[in-house]
């Protein structure tokens, strides 16, 4: 992590002989210097690639990770960009709980699959009682009546879970969605979304998108 501001003002009295040249640099380095920090969650998911010529037409699914990166100028009185509960809290927990093992469609895949999608669920959710003799519970989710993440929600087909995006599910777009989420929830004044990464696969080489912010 950069020097603090302070350090900077201390740096400049004590080198007070370096040229001017040197002092110009070392003012510039003060005034464009910032905080940054990065935390992700793990998350299992399958999704559908709408249109796509190849095998991401079917359904798939991948160990992704979710990455933020915030950046600040200066830190809160506990010495934080962001405490780090709070970023899980506010926005990588409930990523989790909106993806963890659902299938991620965008909304026009949805609008024309969601019957059969239903009918499926029953069938497949229907296996619990043959196999446990009960149904159980339902897996973590958010209700369809309650709030969207930054325009993303749950829809529950037969007791299946499908979470349900305005754009066709790809890493790039997740990454943006994630980074506006971001932003949405944490950001302000001070603490603003650098970027945000989304892996889709670490093994056998990495494959992830990023959405670098203005």
């Amino acid at each position: 992590m950069l020097a603090s501001k302070a350090n900077f003002a201390c740096l400049c009295q004590k080198t007070s002989s370096l040229s001017p040249f040197l002092l110009r640099k070392i003012r510039l380095l003060e005034s464009t210097a910032v905080y940054r920090v990065t935390d992700g969650i793990f998350i299992h998911f399958g999704h559908h690639v709408r249109g796509h010529l190849g095998p991401c037409i079917s359904i798939h699914g991948h160990t992704w990770l979710f990455e933020v990166t915030l950046e600040a100028k200066s830190l809160d009185h506990q010495g934080f960009v962001l405490d780090f509960d709070l970023l899980h809290e506010r926005v990588l927990t409930p990523c989790h709980r909106l993806l963890d093992h659902s299938l991620a469609l965008g909304e026009e895949s949805w609008r024309e699959s969601s019957g059969a999608v239903a009918e499926l669920g029953k069938i497949l959710y229907a296996s619990r009682t043959k196999v446990q003799g009960t149904e159980g519970a339902r897996q973590n989710g958010f209700a369809e009546e309650e709030r969207a993440l930054a325009g993303a929600r749950n829809y529950w087909p037969g007791n299946i879970k499908v979470a349900v995006f305005p754009f066709t599910p790809t890493s790039e777009r997740l990454a943006e969605w994630l980074a506006i989420m971001t932003q949405q929830e944490v950001g302000d004044e001070r603490v603003r979304v650098r970027s945000a990464r989304v892996v889709e696969s670490l093994h056998p080489t990495e494959s992830s998108a990023e959405y670098i912010c203005d």
